[in-house]
């Protein structure tokens, strides 16, 4: 009998393509699709629109399958029976993923165990489906599986109510006489307890902005807010209704809000961060896509979505490494967002523009139209990157250290913590100096409506929640900041009283006279005598927790005694003395007991931004870390020294196996040029302190034609061929990006470092470990040569041929050039 004729590449590739397409479904589609079609919030806080969301769910579904099927197809013009061998990688490969989630779900098995399991299941499958017919049939009766998953995720969770959104249609309340503005400012994640002085009244030294708000308005000095969650409190002040669970942050739930209310006579200047109550047609002019927190752009979302969908995938212990995702409403990489411009007073000093607070002061204006000013910062918010004096510490997103899926580990990790948070809100305050001055400015203030609140608290306490409320941490997310200044007060008045946020709402219209026309849980707060006492409610993503009002208040004042003893009050010095031996800092080096280290050694990270301070831009390094070698796991505490004088305290902690410490240097420590930073051990007690240097120098390093040398006269080999790479610069708001990859050219092994030399010399030192954009396992990421850091401007030579800038990867004693991509803006080897 003649040999069967070999089959069509039409065919082949439509019977292989639908295959894929039903594993890619069950592998990659179906577990996405259906968390985030449960959390469409994910989408509404974007304001992703129905197309968006549609082709969405339709790339996730057709996008992988089409492309492995193309590789498929590529590989049959070679050869048919490589592109068979192709095939059945991919069959096995996502029939492993498709294990794997089983594994990872259940906890059935986890680490390498779970990994070992699913790809033994990848290779038996691949198997059976070569040999098994009625494998190949079963997956082909699955073909509409894929269409089933799409169709329930558009029509049947709860993202379709942001596919099918039906936008009611504006309803505007009766025409309001009142001509008196209205400013509505809401913080996020702004506890009460963290302005307070040990008088309980507002830090004025520490926070002078809110002290001088409180001068001439009403202090809630015990407003409470409704839900633990950004998407529940801003709905419940904008509508004076309590929180509803799975209500979307949109105008189609919330159609009758402040907004819409004052709509019809008001001029409205609205910036939305998280929500979209104000419907289009009455903000069709307001700059909400550049206020979002979560910036709704392609790769914004694909990155986001790439996240979550490891969440649901990689087993433990390992998704203990990846990015959280509870913390935030997107950007969960860590990528830098956008930044304000910098701008400065006549007198030199830095506006704190960030989180759109300028935008917003840009907005306002002396017209004598009534105006409705509503701004929702994400200030004080994480990620902690601000300082009280309107610079950055950080040029990205920073994790918090000992923090994992909403919960502090430890004492002295929520300390740290908390630090950071305390000097953000000190920036949050020139913040809110620049609103206030505005204000002013314009006479608007005496005449306004201004009501300044937070959404909900935030928490630090070791071995407790951040953000979810807890029996042990309900005061700290309960008590949000609430001032009213009612037009013409010129007086302070402080109210103990219960006051919840849905009394907002109903406040304004109190003030303009105007009746509400729809149902309100709230009611006034002016115009009549408040209850001093009565049960206080925070909804949780189950349930809710109920404390009676006079109860919080006594934890607070508890707080308030712990938060004082550590950080003090009056200004931000007490916050660099948090640490074992305060005494220490600000004594010279000199007139201390110091001896070099026996065995310890210290390597800083960032060690070269230290080396270039530039005060023209609004970067200032005050935040110092780095990781200890010698120190056998042994806790240390540290004394960090900026050019010859203790400047901060600290202690190390173990991170993944790593005796790491982080600390804050006071900004006027730092001068222009370079800062010579030393760290030390400290040992012993009392007056019988001595400290021990720790050896470092990673910059110490010189570029040769054939190797680079350390000062110590170590040689590290230049060999081309040892490590392959690429890197690619582009331009940010501070300085340089630097973006690539390494990893050596046998075994494709990562590499333990990048150096960047300028004319020669070392401008930057690294290890390659902390400059992956996503940490992922222990040893690696999902790509393990990755890595990304950005260098400030006055760091780098200026533009053209004139200088050079090489960038070398070294593991070992070898080191190797990495190619350049792109318009790289300097000369190179």
């Amino acid at each position: 009998m003649p040999a069967p004729a070999p089959e069509s590449r039409l065919h082949l590739g439509a019977r292989n393509g639908a295959h894929l397409t039903v594993l890619s479904a069950f592998a990659l589609a179906q577990p996405l699709l259906d968390i985030l079609g449960k959390n469409a919030a994910f989408f509404a806080i974007r304001g992703s629109t129905t197309r968006e969301i549609v082709l969405f769910a339709l790339a996730i579904t057709l996008l992988p399958p089409a492309a492995f099927l193309a590789l498929e197809l590529v590989a049959d013009l070679v050869s048919r029976p490589l592109a068979r061998t192709l095939h059945l990688v991919f069959v096995g490969g996502l029939s492993a993923v498709v294990v794997l989630h089983v594994l990872t779900k259940s906890d059935s098995l986890s680490g390498v165990t779970a990994l070992v399991a699913a790809a033994g299941a990848g290779v038996a499958a691949a198997a059976i489906y070569l040999r098994a017919r009625p494998f190949r049939s079963f997956l082909s009766v699955l073909v509409p599986a894929p269409l089933v998953f799409v169709a329930l995720f558009l029509l049947d969770s709860p993202a379709s109510k942001l596919v099918f959104a039906d936008t009611p249609k504006v309803e505007a309340a009766t025409t309001v006489r009142s001509k008196t503005p209205v400013v509505l400012v809401v913080f996020d994640e702004l506890t009460t307890v963290s302005l307070m002085n040990r008088n309980e009244e507002v830090d004025a030294g520490r926070y002078p902005n809110f002290a001088s708000l409180a001068a001439s308005s009403t202090w809630y000095r015990s407003a409470t807010t409704a839900d633990w969650l950004t998407e529940g409190n801003v709905p419940a002040i904008l509508t004076g209704r309590k929180p509803v669970r799975n209500k979307l942050p949109i105008f189609s739930e919330y159609p009758h809000n402040l907004f819409t209310l004052l709509g019809k006579s008001y001029r409205l200047r609205v910036i939305e961060a998280i929500t979209h109550l104000c419907p289009k047609s009455l903000c069709k002019d307001q700059p909400q896509a550049n206020g979002q927190a979560v910036e709704d752009t392609t790769g914004s979302l694909a990155s986001d979505a790439g996240i979550v969908y490891l969440h649901l995938l990689v087993p433990q212990p390992y998704a203990t490494h990846l990015p959280p995702i509870s913390d935030s409403w997107g950007n969960f990489g860590g990528h830098q967002q956008r930044e304000e411009p910098v701008r400065r007073t006549a007198s030199g000093q830095i506006e704190a523009c960030g989180r759109r607070v300028c935008q917003f002061t840009d907005m306002i204006s002396g017209d004598p139209k009534p105006t409705l000013y509503f701004l929702h910062t994400v200030l004080p918010h994480w990620p902690f990157v601000y300082l009280p004096s309107g610079r950055r510490w950080a040029l990205d997103d920073r994790p918090l250290d000992g923090y994992k899926e909403g919960h502090w580990l430890t004492s002295w990790a929520a300390l740290e913590g908390e630090q950071r948070y305390l000097l953000q809100l000190g920036y949050a305050d020139r913040s809110l100096g620049l609103i206030l001055r505005k204000l002013r400015q314009t006479g608007l203030y005496d005449r306004s409506l201004v009501i300044v609140t937070g959404d909900e608290g935030e928490s630090f306490r070791g071995d407790d929640q951040r953000r979810r409320a807890t029996a042990t941490n309900t005061d700290d997310i309960a008590f949000v900041p609430l001032f009213v200044h009612l037009p013409g007060q010129k007086k302070a008045r402080v109210v103990d009283s219960l006051a919840p946020s849905i009394d907002i709402l109903p406040t304004i219209a109190h003030v303009l006279h105007v009746p509400i026309p729809w149902h309100v849980d709230g009611r006034s707060l002016v115009g009549r005598k408040l209850p001093p006492d009565g049960p206080v409610s925070v909804a949780r993503d189950v349930g809710e927790i109920t404390r009676p009002l006079a109860e919080l208040r006594a934890r607070r004042r508890r707080t308030l005694a712990q938060q004082l003893a550590t950080f003090g009050s009056g200004t931000f010095d007490p916050l660099y003395r948090v640490g074992p031996h305060p005494q220490l800092v600000g004594r010279k080096v000199s007139s201390l007991s110091v001896r070099p280290s026996p065995k310890a050694a210290v390597r800083l990270d960032g060690r070269s931004y230290l080396a270039a301070i530039d005060p023209s831009t609004d970067f200032l390094p005050t935040h110092v870390s780095g990781a200890i070698t010698g120190a056998h796991g042994a806790q240390l505490d540290l004394a960090v020294a900026v050019n010859g004088t203790i400047a901060s305290v600290t202690r190390t902690h173990l991170d993944q196996g790593q005796t790491r410490f982080a600390t804050f240097v006071p900004e006027d420590s730092l001068r222009p040029g370079s800062n010579a930073v030393d760290v030390f051990a400290v040992h012993g007690a009392g007056r019988r302190l001595a400290l021990e240097e720790l050896r470092g120098g990673d910059l110490n390093l010189v570029l040769r034609d054939r190797d680079i040398e350390s000062t110590e006269g170590k040689r590290t080999r230049i060999d081309p061929a040892a490590i392959a790479g690429t890197v690619q610069v582009s331009k940010t708001a501070g300085g340089y990006a630097f973006k690539g990859l390494a990893a050596t050219r046998k075994k494709h092994r990562l590499v333990d470092s990048l150096v960047v030399f300028a004319d020669g010399k070392a401008i930057f030192a690294g290890a390659a470990n902390d400059l992956r954009p996503l940490r992922f396992l222990d040893k690696g990421s999902l790509d393990k040569t990755r890595f990304r850091f950005e260098l400030p401007r006055a760091l780098l030579p200026a533009e053209g041929q004139d200088h050079s800038v090489r960038v070398f990867a070294i593991r070992g004693r070898v080191a190797s050039e990495l190619a350049y991509r792109g318009g790289y803006p300097w000369a190179h080897g």
